[in-house]
């Protein structure tokens, strides 16, 4: 997909995103999620404003699923009621230990791109993303200590948790095999390749 195509891509997403998040600011208004709707204002912002403060230059795919993400998980999960669908929880979890093993990898490259050794690949990206899957969990209980918003369900919290840490996990070691597979493969297999288009615009940037 060229660059024009992904542009606009990015941009319809930023569009519906923009909609539902009039949306939910309409019905939540004041209301008991209107503080975690206000925040959804603000999380499509973090992860591009520390890519800006470590002066990293990434793909836009990766923006792309950056909006994706933070729609599933915070706009229309939190603020729109997607939590109380079935499996809704357990598909973004998953979602998040996917993105999140494609950016330790990009990590990993980046420190040891010559090494080839399978196995300590497999244990840094998967090692980082189960604490990664660990942080949101604190995360969630946050919002239910502080801002009573119960996104662990109270109610089946430790079994809410462990699944929603077992899902992540899931979803990071399925990611980290394909990349073990492909890792050192000449073809251009799109989570690999998203790597090889990150550390090339990265290393023009050095040069210059």
């Amino acid at each position: 997909m060229n660059n024009k195509k992904l542009d606009l891509v990015y941009k319809i997403c930023c569009g519906i995103y923009i909609v539902f998040l009039l949306y939910a600011l309409y019905i939540n208004w004041m209301g008991k999620y209107f503080t975690v709707t206000l925040c959804s204002c603000f999380l499509p912002f973090i992860a591009p404003t520390i890519v800006k403060i470590l002066k990293v230059k990434l793909p836009e795919e990766f923006y792309i699923m950056n909006i994706v993400f933070v729609f599933m998980a915070s706009l229309w999960g939190s603020c729109l009621g997607g939590y109380s669908l079935p499996y809704f929880d357990k598909i973004v979890h998953t979602f998040c230990g996917v993105i999140f093993a494609e950016l330790f990898y990009l990590l990993y490259k980046y420190f040891l791109r010559e090494d080839k050794r399978k196995g300590l690949m497999f244990l840094f990206i998967n090692g980082l993303n189960m604490a990664t899957a660990v942080s949101w969990e604190f995360y969630e209980f946050c919002l239910l200590y502080f801002l009573n918003y119960d996104a662990i369900r109270n109610v089946t919290g430790v079994y809410d948790t462990i699944t929603d840490m077992m899902v992540a996990t899931f979803g990071g070691v399925l990611l980290s095999l394909y990349l073990i597979h492909f890792d050192q493969s000449k073809e251009n297999h799109f989570f690999v390749s998203l790597e090889r288009k990150t550390y090339l615009m990265n290393k023009r940037i050095q040069h210059n």
